[in-house]
């Protein structure tokens, strides 16, 4: 096989696909790739700076456990708030409590970024469990 074939199948198979021969055209030689723009960076509040500041150690902490141990710890104490008994409701309310604390944390951390959608789902997420929370410690729930 001649040099210029051994090239010509090399531009035909492109990640295994068989692509046919390399063409270039004069319109996709000036063609630009858009990328998307970079987020403007906008002024942040003080208290937005030191919340982001206090939470970094304890968010690389997060990072480096394993992934399944933060969902599986926050699923059993939700299943412990919600299915305890009238007798051992002040620590379901406070186990509902330490849930709604973490998502409102995440969410605060999250906010700047949030269609308002997201924001209106997270602050009703954190309404409800902080509510059952309520409920629980006051034994009604």
């Amino acid at each position: 096989m001649s040099q210029s074939r051994k090239k010509s199948r090399k531009r035909q198979s492109v990640n295994g696909r068989n692509r046919g021969p390399a063409r270039t055209t004069a319109s996709s030689a000036t063609k630009t790739v858009r990328r998307p723009q970079a987020a403007i960076p906008q002024r942040q509040s003080h208290a937005r700076q030191r919340l982001e500041r206090a939470s970094a150690p304890m968010l690389i902490r997060l990072h480096a456990s394993p992934r399944w141990l933060l969902g599986v710890l926050l699923g059993l104490m939700l299943l412990a708030g919600l299915g305890l008994s009238e007798s051992w409701s002040p620590l379901a309310g406070f186990l509902l409590a330490v849930i709604g604390s973490f998502v409102a944390w995440l969410s605060a951390l999250a906010w700047p970024v949030l269609t308002p959608g997201s924001r209106v789902a997270r602050v009703a997420v954190v309404a409800a469990v902080f509510g059952i929370s309520v409920l629980k410690f006051m034994g009604q729930f």
